[in-house]
C-alpha cells in the first residue's frame, strides 16, 4: 500500500524521531523476548500504547508508524523461540496497527492468517476481519477471507455465505466468490437457494468452463429439489385420499400439486404406485 508522506518540519522531525525510537524499541523488544524474563508474569507487549494514542503521538505519521509496527510484527510472530508470542496477538493487530491506519489492508489479512493458522483461534481472526470490513466498505477481499475461514476452518457454511454475500456487494469482486457463495447454501442444506444462485451463475457465465461447472450443479440440485417436492406432494395426497396416487398426474387432478416438474433431460420422473416412491431415471453428475 503506497504512502504519501507530509512535508517535514520541526514537528515532523520530532515525529520521525519518535518513530525511530519506536523502531529501536521494537527491535530491542524482539531481542529481549528471546531471553528469559525475570518477571515472566509481566509481558513487555502489555506496555505498548494503544493505536489511538500512537496516532496522536506520531503527529501525522500514523501510516508510517503502522508500517513500522506491521513489519516488526511479522518478524516477531515468526520467531518460534518466543513461547508466548500469541499472548497479545489481538492487541497488536486489533488495537494498535489497525487503529493507527484503519485502511491498511495487509495487517488485517496477515494478522487473521497468523490468528487462524498459527494461534489456532479463528474467532479472533474473524473479529479482526470484521473490524476491517466495517472500516473498509466495498473492499471484497476482507469479507472473502472471513468467509473462507468460516468455510474451511469452522465448517460454518451459513456464516460463510453471509460473508461471501458481503464480498459480492463490492464492485470489483472476483467471479469465483459467487460460486463459493452458491456452494455454501448447498453444503448448508438449502438446496433451493443454492439452485437459484447456480442458475444465475449459469445464465451469466462468460466462458464455457464456468458455464459447465454451473450446469453440473444446476442439474443435480434441480433433481434434488424436484424429487423433494414430488415426495411431499405424494405424502400430502396419501394423507388426504388414503392411498398413494395411481400416477403422478392424479395429484394435479385433485389439486394437490401444481404443474409436475420434468427432469433436466425433459422426462417425467419415475414413479412406483405400489410404494409411492419417486425417483430420477438418470444419474447425478457430481456423484459420478
Amino acid at each position: 500500500m503506497s504512502r504519501v508522506l507530509p512535508a517535514i518540519g520541526p514537528r515532523r522531525g520530532l515525529a520521525l524521531g519518535a518513530l525511530a525510537g519506536l523502531l529501536l524499541a521494537a527491535v530491542a523488544q524482539w531481542r529481549i523476548e528471546a531471553r528469559p524474563v525475570a518477571h515472566a508474569d509481566i509481558h513487555p507487549l502489555l506496555y505498548l500504547p494503544s493505536g489511538k494514542y500512537l496516532k496522536i503521538a506520531t503527529l501525522g505519521f500514523d501510516g508510517l508508524a503502522a508500517d513500522v509496527l506491521y513489519l516488526w510484527s511479522i518478524q516477531y510472530y515468526g520467531n518460534y523461540q518466543i513461547a508466548d508470542r500469541y499472548r497479545y496477538l489481538e492487541k497488536i493487530y486489533g488495537e494498535v496497527i489497525s487503529e493507527l491506519d484503519p485502511r491498511y489492508l495487509d495487517p488485517y489479512l496477515i494478522g487473521s492468517l497468523i490468528m487462524t493458522s498459527e494461534a489456532r483461534d479463528p474467532e479472533m481472526a474473524l473479529r479482526l476481519l470484521d473490524k476491517g470490513i466495517a472500516r473498509n466498505p466495498g473492499v471484497w477481499i476482507l469479507a472473502f477471507e472471513a468467509g473462507f475461514i468460516c468455510y474451511d476452518t469452522l465448517r460454518d457454511y451459513v456464516r460463510a455465505a453471509r460473508y461471501f454475500d458481503t464480498a459480492l456487494q463490492a464492485p470489483d469482486v472476483q467471479p469465483q466468490v459467487h460460486r463459493l457463495y452458491a456452494s455454501m447454501y448447498e453444503k448448508a442444506g438449502d438446496k433451493r437457494t443454492s439452485l437459484k444462485e447456480w442458475s444465475e451463475i449459469y445464465d451469466t457465465a462468460g466462458d464455457d468452463y464456468v458455464r459447465t461447472v454451473a450446469w453440473n450443479h444446476v442439474h443435480d440440485l434441480r433433481v434434488e429439489v424436484d424429487l423433494a417436492d414430488l415426495k411431499e406432494s405424494v405424502r400430502a395426497f396419501t394423507a388426504s385420499v388414503g392411498r398413494p396416487p395411481r400416477r403422478l398426474r392424479e395429484m394435479e387432478q385433485h389439486g394437490l400439486a401444481g404443474a409436475l416438474p420434468r427432469d433436466p433431460e425433459d422426462r417425467e420422473y419415475a414413479y412406483d404406485p405400489a410404494t409411492g416412491a419417486v425417483s430420477y431415471r438418470g444419474g447425478l453428475i457430481l456423484a459420478r
